[in-house]
């Protein structure tokens, strides 16, 4: 019988080496580098390789959204909040995991807070504001009101109804009255409330109660609790914060104002800078940043105001009070900013993230819109950019979160695949992409060298840490960019081969997929001590030396996979459901394949 000459003629090997240069999704389909992936997902990119990522572990439980992070970074009693739309929770060293604490304030408005660490001459502090609530600092001690009167404090206990932000709280024996500016928890029954100027005396023990369902009991006298005021301006309006050249800048929202206080101070007289004949195409001010063209603070910096339609102002000088020490360097067009939280320092340099993608300031200033594009760190994903951009919900934000000593860039998108939460992943340090699946990033933050971020559920988590999502298996898929193999013919694929390093032995699930169509994974078992023997001479290579000094094995698998086609690429999926963090790196994988005559 004599061969069929559509059958194969010769056995060949494709080897796809590891994605170093991550996730594409752009660029010409049919052209895509070898060390490139079609899919990479929950796998970093790293310099030499891709590794499986590591897990994530429930932090604190605030009962409903998590809003946004904010910190207080000092050598001695370090902080870290995360606000929800009504309170505020210290969530440094929670005692629980899973019962939520009691707020630091509760009785807010709105949970989206900018915030700054600003040192004077009187210390360190830490200065939010939200649009919403009066402006606050932290001192180190405690969270107080940052509003155009002083502050006092008012004890509570024996509460049988909560008071409001807002209210009068009146003293049911001496008729003494006073505005609340905010309410701080001790527990569930006690606390302080800070208010502003008291009219009358009010007395130990005597009934407190307010227009609204407040009632309690005064517990102590009161006493001057912060004099350090803003005016000119209610704080309440004011909804973004930044530092320029020793001062604080903030916006006030809906409006192209800005406010600047003196220098050195979180208080004082605020002055109003209207940029109103500096912007050409309305909206409002969103955010505003420091810019350097070095690495750090300088002579060189810039003060840069961002506008809810994409135009950008640069000024330069240290004094905006004088003519001869602040000029407007130029107005610059970018795509429109997410939000306000949009700029993320990146040494000297500042990332928008815009609805075009990622855009570096440095580019922004140097190149129109159209090409700008293609200068976005994000442009190796745009077409992904754009799905996100179109397909994310108004109450799920883009959210951006450097992560500087581990070059982690994460941005949670607020979209879903396949009913999983999206995050797109970049190495900060070679600029490749990937996904993260499972994870509901709301909101990031870097605290004491670790990443932290807020679910829509109201939970905290811990992430990059153990070999599982909160108890639960996640998965990693990579397929390489597809290949023709320099060949029009039909390939007809029959093996996957896996070379890895790793901390232990494990298994994985092989597929080829066929014309530039990826379909349908199953996920495996946890890694776990599998049998080495395989198809097609599998096995292991002695140990060596990798991260952070540990002893890892090399392994060299097949596994049987069938799939023909004029362009084909192989899939690796590779399941963690363990306690560490699963050390595993992809070194190459490759395909036997047989070649057909040409199509």
């Amino acid at each position: 019988m004599f061969p069929n000459p559509r059958r194969a003629q010769s056995t060949k090997t494709k080897v796809w080496p590891s994605p170093v240069r991550g996730w594409l999704a752009s660029g010409n389909l049919g052209a895509g580098q070898a060390d490139a992936a079609e899919m990479l997902d929950n796998i970093f990119p790293t310099a030499q390789g891709a590794r499986l990522r590591y897990g994530e572990v429930q932090h604190a439980d605030l009962g409903s959204s998590v809003k946004r992070f904010m910190t207080y970074l000092v050598p001695v009693g370090p902080r870290l909040w995360a606000s929800t739309a009504t309170a505020l929770y210290d969530v440094s060293t929670p005692a629980s995991s899973i019962v939520t604490p009691v707020p630091s304030l509760s009785g807010l408005s709105g949970g989206d807070w900018s915030h700054v660490q600003f040192t004077t001459a009187a210390g360190a502090f830490m200065v939010a504001v939200n649009g919403t609530d009066s402006g606050i600092y932290y001192d180190g001690t405690e969270l107080q009101p940052l509003v155009s009167t002083a502050v006092n404090d008012l004890p509570y206990d024996a509460l049988t109804g909560n008071f409001a932000v807002g209210q009068t709280v009146t003293g049911g024996t001496s008729g003494a009255t006073a505005t609340i500016l905010a309410i701080a928890p001790v527990s569930d029954t006690e606390g302080v409330l800070k208010t502003g100027p008291i009219t009358g005396a009010f007395v130990d023990n005597e009934a407190l109660t307010d227009a609204a369902t407040g009632a309690a009991t005064s517990n102590g006298s009161t006493s001057l609790a912060s004099s350090i005021t803003i005016t000119n301006v209610d704080t309440a309006d004011l909804s973004q914060v930044w530092i320029y050249k020793e001062r604080l800048f903030f916006t006030e929202k809906d409006t192209l104002s800005v406010w600047y206080l003196p220098v050195d101070s979180i208080g004082g007289a605020a002055t109003e800078f209207n940029f109103g004949s500096v912007f050409r195409r309305g909206g409002s001010i969103l955010f505003g940043t420091t810019w350097s063209a070095d690495s750090g603070a300088g002579f060189d910096d810039r003060c840069v105001f961002v506008t809810t339609e994409g135009e950008i102002a640069v000024f330069e000088g240290n004094d905006p009070d004088s003519a001869s020490t602040w000029g407007l360097v130029g107005v610059y067009q970018i795509g429109k900013p997410v939000d306000k939280h949009a700029a993320v320092q990146v040494g000297g340099d500042v990332i928008i993230v815009t609805d075009d993608g990622m855009v570096p300031l440095s580019q922004a200033l140097a190149k129109e819109r159209t090409a700008l594009m293609a200068a976005a760190i994000t442009y190796p994903i745009e077409d992904a950019w754009r799905g996100a951009i179109s397909g994310r919900s108004t109450s799920n934000p883009i959210t951006a979160t450097l992560w500087q000593s581990q070059s982690f860039l994460i941005v949670g998108t607020g979209t879903k695949y396949q009913s999983l939460d999206v995050s797109f992943v970049s190495n900060a340090q070679t600029g490749a992409w990937c996904r993260y699946l499972g994870w509901d990033v709301q909101c990031g933050v870097v605290f004491e060298d670790k990443f932290f971020f807020g679910s829509a559920d109201g939970k905290v988590h811990q992430g990059e840490v153990g070999g599982n999502d909160n108890g639960n298996a996640y998965t990693g898929y990579y397929v390489p960019k597809f290949s023709d193999f320099g060949d029009l013919g039909v390939k007809f694929a029959n093996h996957v081969g896996l070379v890895s390093r790793s901390a232990a032995l494990f298994d994985f699930r092989a597929y080829v997929f066929a014309n530039y169509a990826v379909g349908e994974m199953i996920a495996p078992g946890p890694i776990v001590e599998p049998d080495v023997s395989s198809t097609w001479g599998a096995g292991t290579w002695g140990t060596s030396t990798w991260g952070g000094g540990g002893v890892f094995v090399g392994q060299d698998k097949w596994k049987s996979a069938g799939k023909q086609g004029f362009a084909l690429s192989p899939a690796i999926v590779i399941t963690s459901n363990q306690i560490p963090s699963p050390q595993v790196e992809i070194v190459m994988t490759k395909m036997r394949y047989e070649v057909g005559l040409p199509l």
